[in-house]
């Protein structure tokens, strides 16, 4: 494990060990999280590149979690920033130097995993869900995870109108699940085998021993 701290400056957080292992320090902007959070987000990162035995480049990008970030080199650090939106003109990816969505998307997942006791399997942000008619328009949502390929997450999110018929799904990115429900992410990292329901007033989670 490689060994480094975090500084809190007055508007960010900086690295400091990270030189030899990344080329300079990382750069955060300080929004409204904390020292640990920050940790989280830069132990992802070191797995990663241990992982990939790679080394990362300016205007990089990587999923993090289930979100996406860009490495931004200037003369000093790596700023890490994070997608924020895709331009609906041209398709391209808009970041800012930010980490808030990265981190509040890790936490919610991390912390349902804990509370269910087990370890989560986080989809990625260019994966795909299959999805009924009518997930994007507010729907109450029954949602299954099953082994799938690389490509797709394996959540199927369904309404209680759904007839059954998988010719009837239509298949769309977990970045536009995220933009249109929000609510749902939590669930989203819960591994194989499990369903979830969400209404307007509940919600409850279970292991299907089926699967």
């Amino acid at each position: 494990m490689i060994e480094y701290s975090i500084i809190e400056l007055k508007d960010s957080f900086v690295t400091l060990g990270l030189n030899d292992t990344t080329g300079k320090e990382f750069l955060i902007n300080k929004g409204n999280y904390s020292n640990d959070d920050i940790k989280q987000v830069i132990d992802y990162i070191l797995a990663y590149i241990k992982s990939s035995d790679i080394k990362i480049n300016n205007k990089e990008t990587i999923s993090c979690g289930s979100w996406l970030i860009q490495f931004i080199y200037d003369n000093t650090y790596i700023k890490l920033y994070e997608l924020k939106d895709v331009n609906s003109n041209t398709g391209e990816n808009i970041f800012e130097f930010d980490l808030s969505i990265t981190i509040d998307l890790y936490k919610r997942q991390f912390e349902l995993c804990k509370l269910e006791s087990v370890e989560p399997l986080i989809p990625r942000i260019n994966q795909k869900i299959a999805i009924s008619n009518n997930i994007y328009e507010g729907a109450e949502v029954n949602g299954v995870r099953y082994e799938a390929p690389e490509h797709m997450s394996g959540w199927y999110l369904t309404s209680n109108d759904y007839n059954g018929d998988i010719n009837t799904l239509s298949v769309d990115y977990l970045f536009y699940i995220i933009k249109a429900r929000p609510e749902l992410i939590k669930f989203l990292a819960l591994p194989v085998g499990f369903r979830f329901y969400i209404d307007s007033k509940s919600s409850e989670i279970w292991k299907d021993e089926d699967i």
